[in-house]
């Protein structure tokens, strides 16, 4: 049975232009190493320099990785209060739970359980690549301040733009859409992007629009524009490895 998505979705992030601050990343787990200095990027965050420091102080097997969710809060001014993200991976071949977050200050704290299994899902750079690109400057509101949250998804489940703002990600443009529709078992992640607000109770956050990378529309049932149009990926936009859209558009 199909399941609206409603917009008051408040786990969120979004990655914005980096105002001026180094990440500095200590994985606390360990101490002890000197801290590594990310560089500066104006563009967004370098999640894929991030990710590299966590493979290697957590001592995942990089090819076992699969993301969970991803939450981002960015203030007014671009600089980063919160960042967080969950996934799994094997360490010495077992299947581990890890969980990452950073602070203001760009100390990066990590922990893991060992688990039974890891569900299926992408890569951590597959979606850290594609959260580069969004054009947050785009998105932002009066005052700035962004949350931005990414959580894999699967079963029957429809998105509608009277609920909130729906978008293709293509590179770093956003392409309106109107209508998406999922009923598969293979995973996905919505990127959720909210406008915060900060109150006596601390920061609110107002649902704005979801996301979806292209590799993620190939796997729904239904895509329309705004104007009733089936969606297609524009030509030479498919992620590499992906053959085709099979049932892209698709009237159920």
């Amino acid at each position: 049975m199909n399941q609206t998505h409603i917009g008051t979705i408040a786990l969120t992030f979004c990655i914005a232009f980096f105002a001026g601050a180094f990440f500095t990343a200590v994985l606390v787990h360990n101490p002890d190493p000197p801290a590594p200095t990310l560089r500066q990027n104006i563009y967004g965050l370098p999640l894929s320099e991030m990710w590299a420091i966590v493979q290697d102080r957590t001592g995942v097997e990089n090819s076992t990785a699969i993301l969970g969710d991803f939450r981002l809060v960015i203030d007014g001014d671009g600089a980063v209060e919160q960042l967080s993200f969950e996934f799994y991976g094997d360490d010495t071949g077992l299947p581990h739970w890890y969980r990452v977050a950073a602070s203001s200050t760009g100390r990066v704290t990590w922990n893991s359980l060992e688990v039974d299994r890891a569900p299926p899902g992408e890569h951590p750079l597959t979606l850290f690549t594609e959260i580069e690109r969004i054009p947050y400057r785009e998105l932002a509101g009066e005052n700035g301040i962004l949350i931005v949250g990414v959580s894999s998804q699967s079963g029957n489940l429809s998105y509608d733009a009277s609920y909130g703002d729906l978008y293709a990600l293509r590179q770093s443009e956003i392409i309106p859409l109107k209508h998406v529709g999922f009923n598969t078992t293979e995973p996905w992640y919505s990127i959720d992007v909210s406008h915060g607000v900060k109150d006596g109770s601390g920061l609110v956050g107002t649902y704005y629009c979801t996301i979806f990378t292209l590799r993620d529309l190939v796997k729904a049932e239904r895509v329309y524009y705004p104007d009733g149009r089936f969606f297609w990926p524009p030509p030479g936009s498919l992620p590499a490895g992906i053959d085709g859209s099979p049932g892209l558009g698709a009237a159920s």
